[in-house]
């Protein structure tokens, strides 16, 4: 063992210290249990795979110090590929996030009418903001095969079973959108319109309603109608987007068979030594390639994320950091499918460049009685709410590294002038090889992606709320509302 701070590590592992994340593989460096680091070969394979490089004591089983790499066709392998996992399915790559979505008003009167055509004379704003709301959207949830899942997952990826050429994500979700585009236009007497997006670029799309109770949702007008099955995806010339992130101790329900092999270590000693809470409350397996994207967040927990195989894009903010990025409270929201109804073409459909299919179903409890007020939401029911961050850490550092940021298809609004204070944050990118490990300290936020297909493997460990640290984070939250 090496020791560096309060921390135990063992002797075959190195520690990388932000901000700059350098590795210090022959010094004894202080690491605190707040600040995050990078550490290589946290978790070792033997050479037959059998069992993972760290015992109970935190000593390596072998000798080698080869990081343990697996990949989502090697899983498969270990568990079947009929083994079935709930995925995460989103149109674009981007669920548990804050978005804009829009609901149709009720008639209104002659002069207020006369008043919003007034104000609407820009033929891409024809959705009037009274028409918006932002609400906190999470993916829709499917239970399929791991093997569906993988098929799923490389349908827009570069793949040699496929005879695309040298095309990468980014272009292939182009050459998507182009598709969309094309089927808009043909609907539109040629005419492509801009498709109508958020403060964070991201695609404005129905609500509807439903209750808790119930499986259908209902329109503006009053129409039920009933979510599509999960296989209406597999014939869509648009894919959506597939991303296994389960964060319910998945390793060790899920996919307990995999768990099973031992390939994965069922704790990190030097963790328990470093945070005093015990063994990890959960276990978690994700996998998802560049498309699919984790918004601004922060946990309660100590979190030590592995990548066994490709690359994690991670962008940090400390706690200090919540007085200055509009973390609010939000109404809730899923994705959902729908089938086109009877009579909707000849309405003229829904929004130009929106997808039909996606929509926004509200959550509601019909339990609780009474709503909160809020304009264009039926009051018979209340709304469920959560705390979420509101902007796009990620954009807003890309628009102050360049001022020609592209934006095709896209009119995003001025960050400075929605966030002013965003400015003052102190976010800092951290790319994640295959092989090494990212300790995220509670509290900290955090926005994470891929730049390929990546899978990974994350310890959640207890945060101890008698410390310090949560006292000073609820005395900034309590400062940031006066």
């Amino acid at each position: 063992f090496r020791r560096c701070g309060r921390t135990m590590v063992p002797s075959h592992c190195s520690i990388g210290i932000s901000t700059r994340f350098v590795y210090f593989p022959s010094r004894c460096d202080f690491v605190h249990p707040n600040v995050p680091c990078i550490i290589k070969n946290a978790i070792v394979s033997n050479s037959n795979n059998a069992s993972s490089g760290i015992s109970s004591s935190g000593f390596t089983t072998t000798t080698t110090t080869q990081p343990l790499i697996l990949t989502l066709d090697e899983i498969i392998q270990h568990v079947n590929e009929n083994t079935k996992i709930t995925v995460d399915i989103t149109p674009d790559g981007h669920g548990d996030c804050i978005r804009n979505v829009k609901f149709e008003e009720e008639e209104e009167e002659e002069g207020e009418e006369e008043e919003e055509e007034a104000n609407n004379k820009n033929q891409h704003d024809n959705v009037k903001a009274k028409q918006q709301r932002k609400m906190f959207v999470k993916p829709l949830e499917e239970c399929m095969s791991i093997g569906t899942f993988r098929d799923m997952l490389r349908r827009c990826e570069r793949s040699r079973r496929r005879s695309l050429h040298d095309i990468d994500g980014m272009e292939m979700k182009q050459l998507c959108y182009e598709k969309l585009n094309e089927k808009v236009s043909s609907s539109t007497e040629g005419v492509l319109p801009k498709k109508i997006v958020d403060c964070n670029g991201l695609e404005v799309f129905p609500l509807l309603f439903h209750s808790k109770n119930s499986k259908t949702c209902t329109t503006d007008d009053g129409i039920e109608i009933e979510h599509c099955d999960a296989e209406c995806f597999l014939n869509d010339d648009i894919p959506p987007v597939v991303y296994y992130s389960r964060q319910n101790d998945c390793l060790r329900t899920e996919l307990s068979t995999l768990f099973s092999t031992a390939l994965f270590p069922p704790t990190i000693p030097f963790a328990e030594a470093a945070f005093h809470t015990g063994p990890p409350d959960a276990i978690n397996l994700w996998i998802g390639n560049e498309r699919s994207t984790s918004s601004m967040h922060k946990d309660h927990y100590e979190n030590l994320f592995y990548v066994c195989s490709g690359r994690k894009e991670f962008v940090l903010c400390p706690p200090s950091d919540v007085l200055f990025l509009y973390e609010g409270e939000f109404s809730c929201g899923t994705f959902g499918r729908r089938e086109k109804m009877v009579g909707e073409e000849e309405k003229g459909g829904t929004l130009a460049g929106e997808d039909e299919s996606w929509i926004v179903v509200g959550d509601r409890d019909d339990d609780d009685g009474g709503g909160d007020g809020v304009e264009g939401v039926d009051q018979s029911c209340s709304e469920m709410k959560t705390r979420w961050i509101e902007p796009d850490i990620k954009k807003y550092m890309e628009k102050k590294s360049s001022k020609n940021v592209a934006t095709t298809n896209c009119d995003y609004d001025n960050d400075d002038d929605d966030f002013p204070l965003l400015s003052q944050a102190h976010p800092i990118k951290v790319h994640v090889e295959e092989g090494e490990m990212l300790y995220i300290p509670s509290l900290w936020y955090h926005r994470v992606t891929q730049t390929c297909e990546t899978v990974g493997v994350n310890y959640w460990y207890d945060m101890k709320f008698d410390g310090p640290n949560w006292c000073y984070f609820n005395f900034l939250q309590n400062l940031k509302k006066v």
